[in-house]
C-alpha cells in the first residue's frame, strides 16, 4: 500500500483474499508494543520501562543492539516488501491451519472476502507520530539515531479506504486480532463503522482485554494515539475506549477471549521496571483489573467474555485448527464444561444460538 509506512520507513501493506463483495474479515497481526527508546530500540543507551536491559537481565539476548524490542518488526528494515516475500509468509503461517481462516464448511465466516493486517508500528496498530530514538550497541560504539514511525492508526486509514473502494456495499464486518492486534481491533473498531456506515461491525479480540494500565499515558502521548472519534472519556484509559465502543452501536456484538492470569498482558499491563517485576508478574492486579472489566461487560447485552483458567496467552487455536488428515482439532470446553468455544465464537458470529459470558 503506497504511503503506509513500518516502524523505520518502509512501506506496509496487507495480505487480501476475495470472497463476497458483501462480508468482511479484517483481522489484525499481534506482536506486542514499545512506547520508548528501551521498548522499541533498546541498547545500552537507554534500558526500558519494564524490563531492565543490565546484565543478567532476563530479557538480555546477544543479538545486534544487544537486546530486543518489546513489539515485532519494529527494527526491521522491510519486512513486508512488495513481491510478498520477506516475513509475510511466516506471518500467514501462523493462521493457515486456524478453521476460523479456512474455507470449510464448518467455519460461518468462509464465504467472506478476508484481509490480514500485518504489524510493524509498535502501536497496536493505533498510531500517528514519528520520534527519534537513540541505539548504542557497547560501551565504546557511538549513538546512533533511528526515527521510528508509529503509523499503524494512519495505515488503518489507507487500508480501509482501498477496501472501501473494492468493497462499495458490505453488509457485515468481523473485525478480530490476537494480543497487539486485539488491541488494535478494539482501538479501531469506530475507525471501521466509520469506514463502513452502512454496515454491521462486530468484534473479537483474543488475549486482548482492555485493561486500565499506568503505562497508558506514555502510550497515548508516544504515540499520539488514535482515540474513537467522538469519545470525549476515552482519555481517561482503555476501559472507556471499549465502553464507547460497546455503546457506540449496540447492534454489535462485542466479544473478548482472555485467559485469568495472561503471563504476557500482566507483564507488559503491570511489571514494575526492573528484572525482578518480569519473573514475578502481579498476577493477582491482573486478574482483579480484568474481573472488573468483565464486570463491565456483563452490563451489556451485546457484549460477551470467554475466560479460561491459566497464563497462557492467545485463545483462538482452541477454536479449532485443521489437521495433517483434514480432521479439525477439538475446541476448548468453557470452565463449566456447558459449552465450547467453537459454539461460543460461532454464536458471536451468526447472531444465533446461545451466548453467555464464560468464566
Amino acid at each position: 500500500m503506497p504511503g503506509s509506512q513500518c516502524a523505520l520507513g518502509a512501506q506496509a501493506g496487507v495480505g487480501y483474499n476475495p470472497g463476497a463483495a458483501d462480508e468482511l474479515v479484517i483481522y489484525l497481526q499481534g506482536g506486542g508494543a514499545c512506547w520508548n527508546n528501551g521498548t522499541c530500540h533498546p541498547s545500552l543507551y537507554q534500558w526500558g520501562p519494564i524490563c531492565n536491559y543490565g546484565m543478567g537481565s532476563v530479557c538480555l539476548v546477544d543479538t545486534e543492539g544487544s537486546t530486543r524490542p518489546l513489539a515485532v518488526y519494529v527494527s526491521h528494515p522491510n519486512p513486508y516488501p512488495a513481491d510478498g516475500g520477506g516475513v509475510f509468509p511466516q506471518d500467514l503461517a501462523t493462521i493457515r491451519s486456524s478453521l476460523l481462516f479456512n474455507r470449510r464448511t464448518e467455519n460461518p465466516l468462509r464465504n467472506a472476502s478476508y484481509v490480514f493486517v500485518p504489524y510493524c508500528t509498535g502501536d497496536l496498530h493505533s498510531g500517528n507520530s514519528t520520534r527519534t530514538y537513540y541505539t548504542r550497541a557497547d560501551l565504546f560504539s557511538p549513538n546512533v539515531a533511528v526515527t521510528h514511525h508509529f503509523a499503524g492508526g494512519t495505515n488503518m486509514d489507507k487500508y480501509l479506504a482501498m477496501l472501501r473502494a473494492k468493497h462499495p456495499k458490505v453488509k457485515t464486518i468481523w473485525l478480530t486480532g490476537v494480543s497487539g492486534g486485539g488491541y488494535g481491533a478494539s482501538f479501531n473498531l469506530k475507525r471501521v463503522r466509520l469506514a463502513f456506515p452502512e454496515a454491521t461491525v462486530h468484534l473479537l479480540a483474543d488475549s486482548a482485554p482492555m485493561v486500565d494500565t499506568p503505562y497508558f499515558p506514555a502510550f497515548k502521548n508516544e504515540w499520539n494515539l488514535q482515540l474513537p472519534a467522538g469519545c470525549t472519556a476515552c482519555d481517561a484509559g482503555m476501559t472507556p475506549v471499549i465502553e464507547y465502543g460497546i455503546n457506540d452501536a449496540p447492534g454489535s456484538r462485542v466479544a473478548l477471549l482472555a485467559f485469568s492470569e495472561d503471563a504476557v498482558i500482566t507483564r507488559f499491563m503491570y511489571s514494575s521496571g526492573d528484572t525482578g517485576g518480569w519473573l514475578n508478574p502481579p498476577y493477582a492486579t491482573y486478574t482483579s483489573h480484568l474481573v472488573a472489566l468483565e464486570n463491565q461487560y456483563a452490563t451489556h447485552a451485546n457484549a460477551k467474555y470467554f475466560r479460561l483458567p491459566g497464563q497462557d496467552h492467545v485463545m483462538l487455536g482452541r477454536y479449532g485448527v485443521v489437521l495433517p488428515d483434514g480432521g479439525v482439532s477439538a475446541p476448548a470446553m468453557s470452565p463449566d464444561g456447558g459449552t465450547d468455544l467453537r459454539q461460543w465464537v460461532n454464536a458471536w458470529a451468526t447472531g444465533t444460538g446461545p451466548w453467555a459470558n464464560q468464566r
